[in-house]
């Protein structure tokens, strides 16, 4: 038997084996595959370090183009090995927009070819008893044991191959002595079992567990390919909205996905946090007049990879990228699809590739929500028809544009009166082309309750849009709105529950439910959902009038204080000027919330004047006051307006002080809808 030296790295309760690229626990081997060694191997060589991720793939995989969600997997997979979290110790450090660290005490040292385990002593050798690099009398030796300190990051020499482990040296002493008695036979069958255990290939994850919800993120772009984020999105986007149509599964939103789209993106802390049992990642790169794309499906619950694949087709056939994606996800899931499904699956609504291109920036814009972002994908959305007039899809997202522009004071679509006869239009023109369209069945609902104040039919644009798509979440929103408008809040709540389920990061959806509780006067579980909205997406766009909301709430819990405080900061994420924050402030401390009010209308005169406030909000402020027929000047305005935000009108406490007025009846009967 030889008596070479092999190459070891210690930490914790670990070894790592170079030579045969293994993982030990307490001298026993792990199951890891070898370029997870590879990867952890690189980081404990660097320990200490800020190893960039594309500086970690390429000492890990020196000679391959390989995809960033194989570092992230073998990270993932290395974290669970170790034990993180569970054990209470951390060795690998995420660093954000960097890269991983390894922060672990190591020591790096020379043994005899023992392997697995050397001896009794469970492979520690005897210089290694005493601490590397000691001698007997505790000074520092050259006995080939020395502590790992961090060395410059440059390539190292390929790793050698995984040994097989053939070599009856390999397994401890006593085994070693008990196949001698046993004899030869033994030996070989011991051989096997290792070889059996440690060298055949793995088989492909099996689906133990039903993959009933997915995520599909934004698509990111390979290389320098600045000005592509977009179509990384609608790439995303589409295959939400093709996906959607199989009922087996349930996908998120694009609304909920949004955030994921960075390089950096930890991709089982994103399906953790998405509360999903499958991932669909992928990267694209246009070459000329191709696109190439490679995805991957990876299950969450412990980062098996469930399907990979690439794609490599005509730019101008983007479509045929798509479709096959959607085909092999389903395939990958084992999914058997209806006729039904299978004929949605399929559908293409355009095979125009401009149209198809302009259609999904438009869809990129309008998930952003902020109204800047709103009106570019009203641009789009027309560019797209100015190249396909026939695109079902695009005159349906051209309506959810103009719905939600419906209620913003903030751009030139500056009343429902507006907007919302264009989103009509829209959506009766996309249902004309197609009446499968669950987008489109949503935005008319809008459309009709909102605008056209015809109730009966609203709920039945609402329910047709569910029924025809049972996980599109925006339709419940919107139909635990209107449900709280008729005065259903009960039912309003449940509904808006199930859109939560579907999407369990959406800010407007999250920031729904405490409406609902508000208008129900339950102000501390508004307050409490109002909080948890905030820490969920503290940076949305709508942040401001969430703020607003909270201090009504506070207000009426009789908690001033901190209702002007909520106030003052909505304005604030406005861009008020500081002087009009101020004076504000000593209009609160001179004359209380009334005089906090009494100072914000003279200083918003300009803006009434030019018509850029909700005459609905002014309603508020003047019934707040005491200014029963200013408040009511103002709601009709609203009236003619078509501005009325008819869950408030209905049910909200913001105008419990005009309800005993027989003006208010008046006013409900007129718009359809009872005291």
């Amino acid at each position: 038997m030889g008596n070479s030296l092999k190459h070891f790295y210690e930490f914790g309760a670990f070894r790592i084996d170079v030579a045969n690229r293994l993982l030990l626990r307490d001298g026993e081997p792990l199951p890891l595959t070898p370029k997870a060694v590879d990867t952890l191997l690189v980081l404990v060589r660097h320990r200490g370090e800020v190893l960039r991720k594309d500086d970690l793939m390429q000492l890990v995989w020196p000679d391959s183009v390989v995809d960033e969600g194989n570092l992230t997997q073998n990270i993932y997979l290395l974290r669970k090995t170790l034990g993180e979290g569970s054990n209470g110790h951390i060795y690998i450090e995420t660093v954000p927009r960097r890269g991983y660290r390894f922060v672990g005490e190591a020591r790096e040292f020379e043994g005899g070819t023992g392997g697995v385990g050397d001896g009794e002593t469970g492979g520690r050798g005897e210089e290694e008893t005493r601490g590397a690099g000691e001698k007997e009398n505790g000074q520092p030796g050259d006995d080939g044991a020395t502590a790992l300190s961090p060395r410059p990051l440059v390539p190292h020499p390929p790793l050698p191959p995984l040994a097989h482990f053939s070599s009856p040296s390999l397994p401890r002493r006593r085994w070693l002595g008990a196949a001698a008695l046993a004899g030869p036979v033994v030996i070989v069958v011991i051989a096997t079992l290792f070889y059996l255990a440690f060298s055949v290939k793995p088989k492909p994850p099996e689906m133990k567990a039903a993959i009933e919800s997915i995520a599909v993120l934004p698509f990111r772009p390979l290389g320098a390919a600045g000005g592509d984020e977009d179509l990384g999105v609608g790439l995303a986007d589409a295959l939400i909205t093709q996906l959607s149509n199989v009922r087996r599964i349930v996908v998120r939103p694009t609304s909920a996905v949004l955030k994921y789209g960075g390089s950096n993106q930890d991709l089982m802390a994103a399906g953790r946090e998405l509360n999903v049992d499958a991932l669909l990642d992928g990267r694209f790169q246009r070459a000329g007049r191709r696109l190439r794309a490679t995805v991957q499906l990876v299950r969450v619950r412990d980062g098996a990879p469930l399907w990979a694949d690439k794609f490599d087709e005509e730019f101008t056939d983007m479509l045929a990228v798509q479709d096959a994606i959607a085909q092999r996800v389903t395939q990958a899931l084992a999914l058997r699809l209806s006729g039904e499904e299978q004929r949605l699956l399929d559908k293409r609504f355009t095979a125009n590739p401009d149209a198809y291109q302009a259609y999904l920036k438009g869809r990129s814009c309008w998930s952003r929500r902020a109204t800047p972002a709103v009106e570019e994908a009203i641009h789009y959305f027309g560019q797209a028809l100015s190249y396909d007039p026939d695109y079902a899809l695009a005159w349906a997202g051209l309506a959810d544009a103009y719905v939600m522009l419906g209620f913003r004071y903030d751009s030139e679509e500056q009343s429902q009166g507006a907007a919302l006869p264009k989103a009509k239009a829209a959506a009766t023109r996309a249902l004309q082309l197609d009446d499968l369209l669950a987008e489109a069945h949503t935005s008319l609902a809008v459309v009709r309750a909102r605008y056209d104040w015809d109730f009966a039919g609203a709920g039945s644009e609402f329910r047709r849009a569910i029924e025809l798509n049972p996980n599109y979440e925006h339709a419940h929103h919107m139909y635990a709105l209107y449900l709280s408008a008729m005065g259903q809040s009960a039912e309003a709540e449940a509904e808006m529950k199930r859109a939560q389920e579907l999407d369990p990061l959406g800010f407007s959806i999250s920031r729904g439910l405490g409406d609902i509780f508000f208008r129900a006067r339950e102000y501390d579980r508004a307050l409490e959902q109002f909080r948890r909205t905030l820490k969920m997406a503290p940076d949305d766009p709508m942040t401001f009038s969430l703020h607003r909301t909270m201090g009504w709430a506070y207000e009426y819990r009789g908690l001033h204080d901190q209702a002007v405080a909520e106030f003052i900061e909505a304005l604030r994420l406005q861009n008020a000027k500081a002087a009009w924050l101020t004076a504000l402030r000593q209009a609160y401390d001179a004359g209380g919330m009334k005089g906090y009010w009494r100072r914000w209308l003279e200083l918003q005169q300009e803006r009434v004047g030019r018509g850029r406030l909700s005459p609905f909000y002014l309603a508020q402020i003047h019934a707040f006051l005491g200014e029963k027929d200013q408040a009511f000047a103002y709601l009709q305005k609203a009236c003619e307006d078509r501005s009325i935000v008819l869950p408030a009108l209905r049910s909200g406490p913001n105008f419990d002080d005009l309800r005993a007025d027989s003006r208010y009846a008046t006013l409900l009967q007129r718009i359809g809808l009872t005291p």
